[in-house]
């Protein structure tokens, strides 16, 4: 490890100090004033001197960083050796965003004082650490750099059918192209190829389709809820309707609002995806339940997002989501599995 840069000494000396060994503590929003020192201990020739916050994400996937505010004292200059310059700052904390504390992802805001040296010379910076809160208004608050794409995420959650539909197509006429090139004159090898192709199409499309039986068997299920951008600590209210083609018998329906990190660590080839659920809470809507088709099936209910939970974070490889998913355990048939994309906002 290199020994620290002792060309500048630096101070930073905020209005409202937080204790020692805390972190400086802002809201949304909030503005906030402090002075940075500054000792030249030998001649030193600079580009910028700085004051900025900044946040950035550790864990298990790539890390993103981004800037939320900054204050340039001076540019391109020179300090004699024995010089003490002193600038006083004024900041407005940004809009998010906010600090968050996971299993697999942490957002961590920084405030930090910046030397920007030539090219040939490292930068020389301090930091101290910034927790950053909610401000009273949500809609103000940043939840990340990337939005997240409803669509995409709940075809995912889904179970990516239309790629195995997608993919056995492929295989189909994969086998047809050999055969026909052949002119069906297959032998040997060729026809364990052609037999293999056709059965790993097969099974892909029954993959593709496996999800879309549950759903079927009960009729197409419609969904209504109350919102899907909500406050921490509020309710969602959902009604859910049922309406077979046939008699049909549920294990059980429930209502499950769930929140979990999703991080991508690598690139390309070397990329790994991780996944974990933060939180979850499932709510029984029928247990033992024989539906039958001339009556059909109506469950509504609610469930609270807790106000301590997270929000939703949206950036590229690091993201915080949140699900609103209907399951039924149908007695002989695939589950049925219907998510819904949720905003959460502080």
């Amino acid at each position: 490890m290199a020994p620290p840069d002792e060309t500048v000494r630096i101070t930073l000396d905020l209005l409202d100090p937080p204790a020692v060994g805390e972190p400086l503590i802002l809201t949304t929003g909030q503005e906030f004033q402090g002075t940075v020192t500054f000792q030249a201990m030998e001649d030193v020739a600079f580009r910028e001197v700085q004051v900025r916050l900044f946040w950035h994400t550790e864990g298990k996937g790539n890390r993103v960083s981004g800037t939320g505010g900054s204050f340039s004292f001076a540019h391109e200059g020179e300090w004699k050796e024995g010089a003490n310059p002193r600038f006083p700052f004024r900041l407005r904390a940004p809009g998010g965003p906010i600090s968050y504390s996971g299993k697999i992802l942490r957002i961590l805001w920084a405030l930090e004082v910046r030397l920007d040296r030539s090219m040939l010379k490292s930068d020389i910076r301090i930091s101290r650490p910034v927790e950053l809160l909610a401000g009273p208004d949500p809609q103000d608050v940043n939840l990340g750099p990337r939005a997240q794409k409803k669509e995409k995420l709940e075809a995912r959650k889904r179970g990516r059918r239309g790629l195995w539909l997608t993919l056995s197509v492929v295989g189909f006429l994969g086998a047809v192209l050999f055969g026909a090139a052949t002119n069906w004159d297959i032998q040997g090898n060729d026809r364990w190829f052609l037999f293999l192709l056709i059965l790993g199409a097969f099974l892909l499309m029954l993959r593709g389709l496996w999800g879309r039986l549950g759903q079927g068997k009960l009729g197409e299920p419609t969904i209504q809820l109350s919102t899907t951008e909500v406050r921490r600590g509020e309710e969602i209210r959902f009604h859910v309707s049922i309406h077979p083609a046939e008699r049909t018998e549920l294990r059980t329906l429930e209502a499950i609002l769930e929140c979990e990190e999703r991080v991508i660590h690598g690139h390309g080839q070397y990329q790994s995806r991780h996944r974990r659920t933060v939180y979850e809470r499932r709510l029984l809507l029928a247990e033992h339940q024989v539906i039958e088709s001339h009556r059909g099936m109506r469950r509504k209910g609610v469930l609270t997002v807790p106000a301590e939970a997270p929000p939703t974070f949206g950036a590229p490889d690091n993201e915080v989501i949140w699900w609103l998913r209907f399951q039924g355990d149908i007695v002989g048939w695939p589950d049925w599995n219907e998510p819904v994309l949720l905003t959460v906002r502080p």
